[in-house]
C-alpha cells in the first residue's frame, strides 16, 4: 500500500513537471535564452519585422496583438530609471515617429520599475496613439536580466484591452539564462 501511495504521488510530480515545461517556450538568441509562458492559440513569429520573436494573439477586431522580445547582449550599466525622472526623451522619440508615419499622440503612460516573478527588474513605459482612425496602445518594457538588457514591446488595439494582462503577465513571468 506505501509503494502504491509513493508510485501515485511520484507519477503526479513526474507529471506536473512535464506539463509546466511543455507550457514554457525557452527563446535561444545569440547572447541567451529567454523563457516565457505558452499560451494556447497565440503563435510565435522567429526573425519578423526586424525582431528575433513576436508572439501574436489570436485574432481579435481584424487585428493580432503581439509582443516582441530582444535578447540585446548589452550590459545593463544604463540607468534606466530616468526615463522615470525625465520623460520628455521618451515622449520627444515618440512624437517623432508618430510624426513620420501620420499618427496622432493620445497619450503617455507613466513610467514604472518593478521586480517580476523571477526578480528581474523591469522599467515600463507606454504611448497611446491613433493611426488611420484606430487607436493603438504600445508598451515597452527593459528587463534587467542577469545584467543585461531584455528588451519587450507590445502593441495592441486599444479596444482589445483583454490581450494588455496576458503580455503583462508574459513580462513578469520572463525568465532568462545564459547561452
Amino acid at each position: 500500500m506505501v509503494w502504491g501511495s509513493t508510485f501515485i504521488i511520484l507519477m503526479m510530480l513526474f507529471s506536473s513537471w512535464s506539463w509546466a515545461e511543455s507550457n514554457i517556450q525557452k527563446l535561444e538568441t545569440d547572447y541567451g535564452k529567454i523563457f516565457i509562458p505558452e499560451y494556447k492559440d497565440w503563435e510565435m513569429g522567429r526573425d519578423m519585422y526586424g525582431m528575433p520573436f513576436i508572439y501574436f494573439s489570436p485574432q481579435v477586431n481584424s487585428q493580432r496583438s503581439n509582443i516582441s522580445f530582444t535578447y540585446t547582449g548589452v550590459d545593463l550599466k544604463v540607468n534606466l530609471a530616468e526615463m522615470g525622472q525625465d520623460p520628455k526623451g521618451y515622449q520627444e522619440l515618440k512624437n517623432s515617429w508618430a510624426q513620420s508615419v501620420d499618427a496622432k499622440p493620445l497619450e503617455y503612460k507613466t513610467y514604472k520599475s518593478w521586480k517580476n516573478l523571477h526578480g528581474h527588474t523591469v522599467h515600463e513605459v507606454g504611448f497611446d496613439y491613433l493611426f488611420k482612425e484606430k487607436k493603438y496602445a504600445e508598451m515597452s518594457y527593459y528587463v534587467d536580466c542577469r545584467g543585461q538588457l531584455v528588451y519587450a514591446k507590445s502593441l495592441r488595439l486599444h479596444v482589445n484591452n483583454d490581450h494588455a494582462p496576458l503580455m503583462h503577465k508574459l513580462v513578469s513571468e520572463l525568465d532568462c539564462g545564459a547561452k
